[in-house]
């Protein structure tokens, strides 16, 4: 904008020498071009003072308009005179006919070439003043509509960001929904597993009751024999529908209510719970059930599925168990119970061993389809639930049999 105000200066200052130098030449002066070319300089320095000095007092005098184009006036009458007496000894610059006029008029004939110039320069420095006011609006105006696009622009982009972080949010909640869902919709398929498998032992007792009642009622045996039999199998249909009807209820609860549902076992009572299912068929097979764990016991975990682990795990060892001894013992400390349980049972593959032992399920070698035709679903049950539950499980055999180890929780422990 500086550029632009110097450069009109120029133009306006160099019009006019040029503008007086015709009327120059016809006087004569054309004779001395040395003088004349002096002159013309002179006169264009001088009009170019004249610019300067009326530029600034439009910037920095705080005037009246009025004010200002009089005091501008002034100093064009003043450097017109000051440049006339100052360089007239070397460049005549006046067609001086009445040099032997008074001071005083030639003072007046002086001032009046100031007025004429500041009839040019007044103006043209006041238009410029202007037009660069404008300019500079215009500029502003066009600095403030892009700081404002600039700004819709970072509001535009930061609405985008809070949108997008808000999809993404909403897609891993979206995701975490998903895999919630599959992984409740995969506990209820074990529980449901479960409760299958859980009923197949004491119905097939049943079973084998009612056909041996069946049986002694048609060679009409003792009817003491008869009796004892009844109760037995009474006794183990009381326990199956009080089996049934806590896994019915059990399986009707929210799938994540299983999960969250900790609370004091004692031990004992859950372990001798859960034997009373197979009491009959533990005499069938002429088993003995010892159990070895202290009254005062206390574990803290899903009551529920502890109870469908030790249902599998006595299930199992009486299954594989003919006329020998399932011992369950348990030690505790501070952090945690042990409990074994241990039947002399048949020889198990080194790989399920292993398998059971793994805390993931990453050996491809076992699948849980070569798991059930080797021991049934119950181990896949017990090792799957234990995982759930944060319960530790580990097998090892030894020439006294087969154990399973179960590291359970006690109330207090940091699991």
């Amino acid at each position: 904008m500086k550029n632009y105000q110097n450069k009109a200066g120029l133009i306006l200052a160099a019009s006019i020498p040029i503008f007086v130098l015709p009327a120059r030449i016809s006087e004569g002066q054309w004779k001395d071009p040395v003088n004349l070319l002096g002159s013309e300089v002179v006169i264009f320095l001088m009009s170019l003072t004249c610019w300067h000095c009326i530029v600034a007092i439009q910037k920095n005098l705080n005037l009246a308009l009025w004010q200002k184009i009089a005091l501008s006036l002034l100093c064009c009458c003043a450097l017109s005179n000051i440049f006339f007496f100052t360089f007239n000894p070397i460049f005549k610059d006046f067609p001086f006919r009445t040099a032997t006029n008074p001071l005083f008029v030639r003072i007046l004939m002086l001032s009046s070439r100031g007025v004429l110039m500041s009839i040019i320069l007044i103006p043209g420095a006041y238009y410029v003043q202007k037009d660069l006011e404008a300019r500079t609006a215009q500029k502003e105006k066009q600095k403030l509509a892009m700081q404002k696009v600039q700004i819709q622009n970072r509001l535009l982009e930061n609405a985008v960001l809070e949108r997008t972080r808000a999809l993404h949010q909403s897609l891993v909640s979206v995701q975490n929904s998903q895999k919630e869902l599959e992984h409740q919709l995969y506990i209820q398929s074990r529980l449901l597993a479960s409760f299958n498998h859980d009923i197949k032992g004491p119905f097939k007792f049943a079973v084998t009751v009612s056909e041996k009642i069946a049986y002694l009622a048609a060679a009409k045996e003792d009817s003491a024999t008869i009796q004892r039999y009844a109760d037995e199998l009474s006794k183990s249909l009381k326990n199956m529908l009080v089996l049934i009807k806590n896994n019915l209820d059990f399986v009707k609860l929210p799938v994540k209510q299983h999960l969250e549902t900790a609370e004091n076992i004692i031990l004992r009572d859950l372990i001798e719970d859960k034997a009373s299912v197979f009491e009959g068929s533990i005499l069938t097979n002429k088993n003995i059930l010892v159990i070895k764990v202290d009254p005062t016991t206390i574990v803290q975990t899903n009551k529920n599925l502890l109870g469908i682990i030790v249902h599998n795990l006595i299930d199992n060892a009486n299954k594989y168990t003919i006329e020998g001894s399932i011992k369950i013992h348990s030690t505790t400390t501070d952090d945690f119970t042990l409990l074994t349980i241990s039947n002399p049972g048949i020889e198990i593959s080194s790989q399920i061993v292993a398998w059971i032992n793994m805390k993931t399920n990453t050996d491809n070698t076992i699948t849980p389809s070569d798991l059930t035709e080797i021991q049934g679903i119950g181990l896949l049950l017990v090792k799957e639930i234990a995982g759930i539950l944060n319960i530790g499980l580990h097998m090892y055999s030894d020439p006294e049999g087969i154990h399973v180890a179960l590291r359970i929780p006690t109330p207090g422990e940091n699991s």
